[in-house]
């Protein structure tokens, strides 16, 4: 069997997979200037075709898309016109990130008979909502952890940066517990009330999370019924891929 090569060019890093039919055999991530790793990973797995959706620069993109194509024999990047198991209900859908639709056809194809909404905790936090007929209707986007600790330090006078690391204390008891509280206990009320909401109107939603800060928030979570899938674009862009394979588009 030919195996598959997904490729999720993002802002800061470049994250591969590779995989034989449905399974993830598997997976590295580099720096966008890092074309050796790629390299290196295409000459040990060898695959016959590939699938890329980017998030980054337009260079950065068709450098790798270059490096891509010499070494499989087709490579497919992921637009809102690409063929592929959901439909797009969005009213703007050239405007839709890539990784946003690979996400919820991966969530999409692995329940099927439910509502779904993938919840992607990187630089933003996105929230998108897919039907149990396949139909992607959109969502909703959010500052991440780490833009709302930098705005605080960047946009006030004397506040300083604070990470995610450390104790979050329901009520801070200094200036930097109170910083990580405030953002930390913010964003999961944030989620959680979201679920708690989008449940009310679509009954039996299932719920996935992805995306850095995406285990924190699930592991955070408590009483929420919800799965932590890590390599959730990866799977939605081999997903793709095969849809495209078996209708015989590439």
């Amino acid at each position: 069997m030919k195996g598959n090569l997904t490729i999720d060019i993002g802002n800061t890093s470049v994250k591969v997979a590779y995989y034989l039919g449905t399974k993830l055999v598997a997976t590295t991530r580099f720096a966008g200037s890092d074309g050796q790793v790629l390299d290196r990973f295409i000459s040990t797995y060898k695959p016959d075709t590939a699938i890329l959706c980017s998030t980054a620069s337009p260079a950065v993109t068709q450098d790798i898309i270059g490096q891509v194509e010499r070494r499989c024999r087709r490579v497919l990047q992921l637009t809102h016109e690409t063929p592929m198991p959901i439909s797009l209900a969005y009213r703007t859908p050239h405007t839709l990130g890539r990784d946003r639709i690979a996400t919820a056809v991966a969530a999409w194809c692995l329940v099927k008979d439910s509502d779904v909404l993938v919840i992607d905790a990187g630089t933003a936090i996105t929230y998108d909502l897919t039907l149990a007929d396949g139909s992607f209707v959109g969502g909703n986007i959010a500052p991440g952890l780490k833009l709302r600790f930098a705005a605080l330090h960047e946009h006030t006078g004397r506040l300083p940066l604070v990470n995610a690391d450390g104790e979050m204390p329901l009520v801070g008891y200094d200036t930097p517990t109170a910083i990580r509280s405030g953002v930390l206990w913010g964003v999961l009320g944030e989620v959680r009330n979201y679920i708690a909401t989008l449940s009310q109107e679509h009954p039996g939603l299932k719920v996935f999370f992805t995306g850095g800060d995406g285990k924190w928030l699930h592991s955070r979570l408590d009483g929420v019924i919800a799965e932590y899938y890590e390599h959730l674009a990866a799977e939605g862009l081999n997903r793709i891929l095969l849809y495209n394979q078996a209708n015989e588009n590439i």
